[in-house]
């Protein structure tokens, strides 16, 4: 059968470590793109095209790849039409991670275990829709506890209303709190939204920002709000760690970048803009390290690189890539600042290129030290590489080059709330490399360390490492 309940469970210790121990821990999901005021309202969903497709540009970038009109992915037709159009493409997407999630998502949340295709389409749309509409388990808090989630992380631009975050700290629910993403803060390469960005801000806190220690003084009064809802992380979506900011920087030179974005409308160079967020990242992390929050850096990403595509349906619809410029050095460099300057904190580092995968994870362990096992952390496998062999290689790299034992396990970085059964694909995948190398005799046989090791990789490390405001 199709994914069946030992699939990619190769060995009998992997079987064992899967079903005895990962399978049902509960899931710490750090870094997600959830809808919180959903969480706080309770969702109920329409159709499977809301629940599946309405936001998901992982199934996106599929149809178009099998040539499907975008009428039936961002266009104007039904729910029903483009839900059939997905079905549609399923055979020719075979072994693709999306695959394997769409069937797993169908398994494990409506029970229903029919291969999707245009054949059967129809009745799979019948009866998932008849479950949603009946079944009260399938609102978006039942669909966090089918999943045992028991906390989220939303990402949340620094304008944002933390009013859902407020309320929801009072609800009997999975804890959700919100995380501290300002790479608008940065954005004065692109004047017109860095402008714009800035009323917001402006409005916001209630006061003019007319320079950039204004901009530092706002930042940092939204970074102490975000802390009083819960907030434990910060997060940054950046091509490269940004350089070039220290001691020496000039305040009238980051005034002069400031003002030319917002009053003159003039973009910043390259290497303004370099300086101007590195400047941004060097303040947000020495905040970062005074709370004693995470700070996550997902590196790489070449975005928007369908101009064409951009222009009609706008950003995070699909067309983003792998970035194939350097990282390890700007890294290297931006790391070592932060520690030099006594503000260096836990960090998560997500790498999109996967030409540089060993040279990250390594250069991480450059900057580890006694104050957290696993502190400066090589991050789960992140987006274009988050499938049967991105995972194993960052798992197999972690392992080789770092400890394995301190990893914080799998997120979701998803917008749908039955993408959880990553965590299992993750877990999966996680249980056969430790039962094949326990079985080849690389690893010891030693049943209480090897679930340990198990329990702690998919739950427990994730409960500890955050310091979260709450016991989780």
């Amino acid at each position: 059968m199709y994914l069946n309940k030992d699939v990619f469970l190769d060995t009998e210790t992997a079987r064992t470590l899967y079903h005895e121990v990962a399978a049902e821990l509960p899931v710490i999901d750090f870094h997600t793109h959830l809808n919180q005021q959903e969480i706080l309202d309770d969702h109920r969903f329409s159709d499977l095209w809301e629940l599946w497709l309405k936001h998901d540009h992982y199934k996106w970038r599929l149809m178009r790849g099998c040539g499907v009109e975008e009428k039936y992915i961002t266009g104007d037709a039904s729910p029903w039409e483009k839900f059939e159009a997905f079905a549609s493409i399923m055979p020719l997407a075979v072994g693709n991670p999306v695959h394997h999630w769409a069937h797993l998502e169908l398994q494990r949340v409506f029970g229903i275990y029919t291969v999707l295709s245009s054949d059967t389409a129809k009745n799979i749309w019948k009866n998932a829709n008849q479950q949603l509409a009946e079944d009260e388990s399938l609102s978006v808090r039942g669909l966090l506890e089918k999943f045992q989630v028991k906390l989220v992380c939303t990402t949340d631009d620094p304008t944002a209303d933390l009013s859902a975050h407020q309320k929801l700290s009072d609800e009997n629910t999975t804890v959700t709190l919100p995380t501290f993403r300002p790479d608008l803060a940065m954005a004065v390469d692109r004047p017109e939204v860095f402008s714009e960005w800035i009323l917001k801000l402006q409005s916001c806190i209630g006061s003019a920002i007319s320079d950039f220690p204004g901009l530092i003084s706002a930042l940092k009064q939204r970074h102490d709000d975000f802390h009083t809802v819960g907030c434990r992380l910060s997060d940054h979506g950046l091509p490269f760690c940004p350089n070039g900011y220290d001691d020496q920087t000039s305040v009238q030179e980051l005034n002069d970048i400031f003002t030319n974005a917002t009053c003159g409308r003039t973009a910043a160079s390259e290497d303004e803009q370099e300086l101007f967020a590195s400047a941004i990242m060097s303040h947000v992390a020495a905040w970062n390290s005074e709370k004693d929050w995470t700070m996550q850096l997902h590196l790489g990403p070449l975005r928007n690189v369908n101009g064409t595509m951009f222009e009609r349906i706008g950003p995070d619809s699909g067309f983003d890539t792998m970035g194939a410029w350097p990282q390890t050095q700007a890294l290297v460099d931006f790391l070592g600042a932060l520690q030099k300057s006594a503000a260096l904190p836990r960090t998560i580092v997500y790498n999109l290129n996967p030409n540089e995968s060993a040279a990250i994870c390594c250069a991480l362990q450059n900057f580890q030290d006694h104050s957290c096992p696993g502190k400066i952390q090589y991050g789960p496998a992140w987006w274009h590489l988050d499938h049967k062999k991105g995972i194993l290689e960052q798992l197999e790299l972690f392992t080789q080059l770092g400890a394995i034992g301190t990893s914080v396990g799998m997120l979701t970085d998803s917008r749908s709330f039955t993408s959880y059964v990553r965590h299992e694909y993750f877990r999966r995948l996680l249980c056969q490399m430790i039962g094949q190398a326990v079985e080849a005799g690389e690893i010891p046989d030693d049943t209480a360390q090897l679930n340990l090791l198990i329990e702690n990789i998919c739950y427990k490390n994730a409960s500890r490492y955050f310091k979260w405001p709450t016991s989780i």
